[in-house]
C-alpha cells in the first residue's frame, strides 16, 4: 500500500511536468508570433493556428490511409485557413523542441503570389504572399510507427481538420528529417 507521501511526491511530480509543458507551449506559441511578424515585415499575409489536438498518425492506424501530423483546429482558424490560401503551398519549414518526451512542433507553410509561382496558377496576380504557421504539440513515444513511414515514403504530411473529423487541408512535405531529426533512434534499417 502506498504511504501518503508517495502519493504527494507524484502529484508534485504531475503538477511540476504539466507546468513544463503549459510553460513551453506558450514559448512556442510567442516564438510563433515572433516567426509570423518578421514574414508581415516582409510583406507576408499570416496566420497563426494553434491546434487543440496533435496526433502522429500512420497509415494502420486511423480511419483514413494517410500518415502525418494530424492537427484538429478550431472552426474560426480553418475558416480563415480556407479563406486565405488555396491549399498549394510553394514552400515549408519545420521548427521544434523536446521537452520531457512531448514535441512542440511549428510547421510554416508559404504560399508566394501568383507572379512568382507558375505562369499556369490561377491565382489572381494581386494576391500578397501568405504565410501559415501550424503549431501543435504532441508524445515522442507515440511517433514510432509515422517515423519508420515517413522514413519508408521519403515524404511527411501535415493535415489540418476540423473538430468534427471535417478535413480542411493537406499538406505534403518531401524532407521528413524536418519534422523527425535523429530518425535514426526511431528508424528500422533492417529489410
Amino acid at each position: 500500500m502506498p504511504e501518503v507521501g508517495d502519493d504527494i511526491d507524484d502529484a508534485d511530480r504531475v503538477a511540476a511536468l504539466a507546468d513544463r509543458h503549459r510553460e513551453a507551449w506558450e514559448a512556442t506559441l510567442e516564438d510563433t508570433e515572433g516567426l509570423a511578424a518578421e514574414r508581415r515585415a516582409e510583406g507576408y499575409e499570416t496566420l497563426v493556428i494553434p491546434a487543440g489536438d496533435t496526433a502522429p498518425q500512420a497509415p494502420e492506424h486511423g480511419e483514413y490511409d494517410r500518415f502525418g501530423l494530424v492537427h484538429v483546429v478550431p472552426g474560426n482558424f480553418a475558416d480563415e485557413f480556407e479563406t486565405l490560401t488555396d491549399g498549394d503551398f510553394s514552400a515549408y519549414d519545420c521548427y521544434r523542441a523536446e521537452s520531457d518526451g512531448r514535441v512542440f512542433v511549428v510547421t510554416e507553410l508559404l504560399q508566394e503570389p501568383a507572379d512568382e509561382v507558375d505562369a499556369d496558377d490561377a491565382r489572381d496576380d494581386e494576391t500578397e504572399p501568405v504565410a501559415v504557421y501550424v503549431v501543435g504539440t504532441y508524445e515522442l513515444r507515440h511517433a514510432g510507427d509515422l517515423i519508420q513511414t515517413a522514413v519508408d515514403q521519403s515524404a511527411m504530411y501535415t493535415h489540418l481538420e476540423r473538430l468534427d473529423g471535417t478535413h480542411v487541408a493537406s499538406v505534403v512535405h518531401e524532407d521528413p528529417e524536418k519534422f523527425f531529426p535523429n530518425v535514426d533512434r526511431f528508424v528500422d534499417d533492417e529489410e
